[in-house]
């Protein structure tokens, strides 16, 4: 098989639809479901740092209070966790002011819990660092400056009021203000590395998803370029082929009159019944280019396949197409336009590159499994193959092929097979030749009755 076609019929593929938004077009719902996590993981450290205070290290904490505050906090994340649900089940996001309130009450949190255990002589007093950074990272910067008041404003109070820590040794303070300096750098880089460089990536694959997008509108856009030119080749070319008509149906004629048995025209009758239904087919494939493939029924591909079969062997009289089914494939339907569109013009190379290989007369095979929920067409032919270099472009841009061919055929045969949410691969056939592949989903709603 060589690697581009020659445009005989271009198909009227239309405009892919847009991408779908998954998780990582979605960074507001990501920021709300780690900021749950998170919350729970720093109520977690503070129950455990409340519980080993005062056996390892020898400070009272107020537990009444903090008990307070963090049961109002775990009240406060199962709120969030069923506002987090309800988001989910309805496909809505998060906004702005939802995430700016998260962000606020934790900071009001933090700030009670720092009042009950020493105020700003607390070495986690600058766990207000770690917040305003997830802020800085999610939020606008207007709403960041007004969070970065709040707690600065939080800081300023707690210099002056605050309960003191109880020490037990109040000779080692020294020693536990730097442990728990240690303990709160430890802390906010975890936290900014879960956090922060997690919804940094998230970032990254949006943005990797957005450039997709943007390739995927310019191919389209090519593609409603290269429809248009159909179109308007198919205008201009249909006086040609008709004058043509005239001239062959004239010409055979001449050829089956007895009374002219005796002339050279005569020889040429075969032939001229060939030009006949070759022009024939030419206006019956100008007259697909007006149908709207979304108007047209489903077909089961076993009540397809050999009328397709059929119709393009009438174009290529020369060669030879073995097509056949599984039982299981052949009960599935097809959109009969696209997918006959898409497998006219890989059989179309196949032939071409066996002609060229000198094995015109060697048959074409087209093979139709189910296989994974995909439908699998697969040409293989007797060719030449596809030079490695070439192979990673196709379908993806017209490229120039040793054959003749521009490639066109093959880019807009891609487009449509990924419209279908399928794709074409190649890859090289064990004794030589290529075999390319369709393969489109089995959709439910394609479903046909049985014959």
């Amino acid at each position: 098989m060589h690697a581009a076609p020659a445009v005989s019929h271009p198909p009227a593929f239309t405009a892919s639809p847009p991408l779908p938004a998954g998780p990582a077009a979605r960074p507001s719902l990501v920021s709300l479901r780690r900021l749950f996590w998170l919350r729970w993981a720093l109520l977690a450290g503070q129950a455990l740092c409340l519980l080993s205070c005062e056996p390892i290290i020898g400070v009272t904490l107020p537990t009444g209070p903090l008990l307070v505050v963090f049961a109002l906090q775990a009240l406060f994340n199962v709120l969030t966790g069923l506002r987090l649900r309800l988001h989910m089940r309805h496909g809505s996001l998060p906004g702005e002011a939802e995430l700016m309130g998260q962000l606020l009450v934790d900071l009001t949190a933090l700030s009670a819990i720092l009042f009950y255990t020493g105020g700003a002589t607390n070495p986690f007093v600058s766990f207000y660092l770690p917040g305003l950074a997830i802020a800085a990272a999610i939020l606008p910067w207007r709403q960041v400056i007004a969070l970065a008041c709040f707690a600065l404003a939080c800081y300023t109070v707690l210099l002056f009021e605050y309960l003191p820590l109880d020490l037990h040794d109040p000779d080692k303070a020294v020693n536990y203000h730097l442990a728990g300096m240690w303990l709160n750098f430890v802390a906010s880089a975890v936290m900014i590395a879960l956090f922060v460089a997690r919804l940094s990536g998230v970032l990254r694959q949006r943005e990797a998803q957005l450039h997709l997008a943007r390739e995927q509108l310019l191919r389209e856009a090519r593609v409603e370029d290269l429809n248009a030119q159909a179109a308007a080749v198919a205008h201009e070319i249909g006086t040609p082929l008709a004058t043509l008509a005239v001239i062959a149906g004239e010409l055979r004629a001449d050829a089956s009159d007895r009374a002219r048995s005796g002339t050279p025209v005569a020889d040429y009758l075969p032939d001229l019944l060939t030009v006949e239904q070759q022009l024939e087919l030419c206006r019956t494939i100008l007259a697909r280019l007006r149908e709207d493939p979304a108007t047209l029924e489903p077909e089961r591909i076993d009540a397809w396949l050999g009328s397709f079969a059929e119709r393009w062997q009438l174009r290529h009289p020369n060669a030879t197409l073995q097509a056949n089914a599984t039982a299981q494939a052949g009960a599935l339907a097809i959109e009969p336009a696209r997918v006959g569109q898409i497998l006219t013009i890989l059989l179309d190379n196949a032939a071409r590159s066996q002609q060229s290989a000198g094995h015109a007369q060697r048959p074409l095979q087209l093979e139709i499994a189910f296989e994974q929920g995909n439908i699998a067409f697969r040409v293989s032919d007797h060719g030449d193959g596809i030079p490695p270099e070439l192979r990673s472009q196709l379908g993806e841009t017209p490229v120039v092929s040793p054959h003749g061919g521009q490639g066109i055929g093959l880019y807009l045969a891609q487009s449509g097979a990924r419209q279908m949410g399928g794709g074409l691969t190649w890859r090289d056939r064990p004794g030589g030749g290529t075999i390319a592949e369709l393969r489109v989903p089995s959709s439910p709603s394609l479903a046909v009755n049985p014959s």
